[in-house]
């Protein structure tokens, strides 16, 4: 009896030093991701087309980013013209960006999105919230490696629609109004 709890005791310590050695080992590929080539994008043009297109370049007030430095409605208020959206900051590797934009209005914030290229298209995969714009894109970086993988759908761009199929530039194409549904109900007699 006492021969198996040390068996099992041996068993949970040789588990528990795996686990901590696998997370050292991602710890160590998220470190040397960061750690590679990337390009700091000052402006939204410097930022692949595909990606401009998911972030609303082009589209005005209602879904569309103003570029980093550039006016844009911080409040709640609507009407204005302006993009409520701002490019903070990018940061680009081949075919993995990373851009940091802030949202304004009451619950200002600044949405961190990470993009990868699947072919021709890119789309999010891994975003985060955060109160105060990046200033260098380590910073950047360094804030997303820290967060799990998005869920579909949880990193809200304008021209990213998950149930439309990949993110591309042509999703930002407005579709038609769909058809009204049939109503389920009959009216009262009389009424």
């Amino acid at each position: 009896m006492q021969f198996a709890s040390i068996v099992v005791a041996a068993g949970i310590g040789i588990g528990s030093f795996a686990l901590v050695e696998a997370g050292a080992r991602a710890d160590q590929a998220d470190g040397d991701r960061i750690r590679s080539e990337w390009t700091e994008a000052q402006s939204l043009r410097e930022l692949p087309a595909g990606i401009q297109a998911l972030l609303g370049v082009g589209l005005g007030e209602e879904g569309g980013i103003a570029d980093r430095g550039d006016r844009f409605n911080s409040s709640d208020v609507s009407g204005s013209g302006l993009p409520q959206r701002r490019f903070a900051l990018g940061a680009v590797n081949g075919d993995t960006a990373v851009v940091a934009v802030e949202q304004g209005g009451r619950g200002y914030h600044v949405q961190m999105v990470e993009f990868r290229q699947v072919g021709a298209t890119w789309e999010p995969v891994r975003c985060a919230m955060g109160g105060e714009p990046p200033r260098r894109s380590t910073e950047l970086l360094e804030s997303i490696v820290v967060h799990p993988a998005a869920a579909p759908g949880a990193c809200r761009l304008p021209g990213f629609h998950p149930d439309a199929g990949p993110a591309t530039a042509a999703a930002m194409v407005p579709a038609l109004a769909p058809p009204p549904a049939p109503q389920r109900f009959r009216p009262r007699p009389g009424g």
